[in-house]
């Protein structure tokens, strides 16, 4: 069975909603080539816009959600690519005003009619893109999404979309992985580099 696609009165229910507020932390790994405060148009991203209309910059509520989503997208593989830790770096962002998401996770799930497997299945992505289509479409007129993190479900993690930019801000930005902080990480999911 496929994940459900958005219901036809999805304009009609009424989201479960999460506030970030105003000085909440929100934390990602990004391309060193990219801004980390980068919205992606592109159709590669799970709840990106399919038609390219919006951007979504992908974050989490916790460091340890980031790595998941980051450095554990094939499952099983116990060694981390020594190419991509050199491509990536770590931001803090801040939230500069109160973001409004929409819970897509437990019983926020239920009530719009969806299943955890919108955002934890494979490609491809046309499902969760037109879970994010509709819920970007939502009277609600939310800044983002908020659900559990593919990777570690105990993780909470954020797409938010691009009307949400001039809310976020970068507070801190680290260039090196190769510190303690992220073996603690890498430790956790019992992932480390070739010897």
């Amino acid at each position: 069975m496929s994940a459900p696609l958005p219901p036809s009165d999805i304009a009609r229910r009424t989201p479960r909603l999460i506030r970030i507020p105003a000085g909440t932390d929100l934390e990602r790994f990004f391309n060193k080539t990219q801004e980390p405060i980068f919205h992606d148009r592109s159709q590669g991203g799970r709840l990106n816009a399919p038609d390219g209309s919006y951007g979504v910059l992908y974050a989490a509520r916790r460091t340890r959600g980031a790595f998941a989503e980051t450095f554990l997208r094939t499952p099983g593989r116990r060694i981390l690519d020594p190419a991509l830790l050199a491509r990536k770096a770590r931001v803090t962002l801040e939230a500069t005003r109160e973001l409004t998401l929409i819970d897509f996770d437990g019983p926020g799930l239920a009530v719009l009619g969806a299943t955890a497997e919108v955002v934890h299945g494979s490609l491809p992505y046309n499902c969760p893109q037109a879970w994010s289509a509709a819920l970007h479409g939502h009277p609600a007129g939310v800044d983002g999404i908020a659900y559990s993190a593919r990777h570690d479900p105990h993780e909470t993690c954020y797409a938010l979309f691009e009307r949400s930019a001039t809310a976020i801000r970068e507070r801190s930005r680290d260039p090196n992985l190769d510190a303690d902080w992220f073996w603690q990480l890498a430790n956790v999911y019992d992932v480390g580099i070739p010897p």
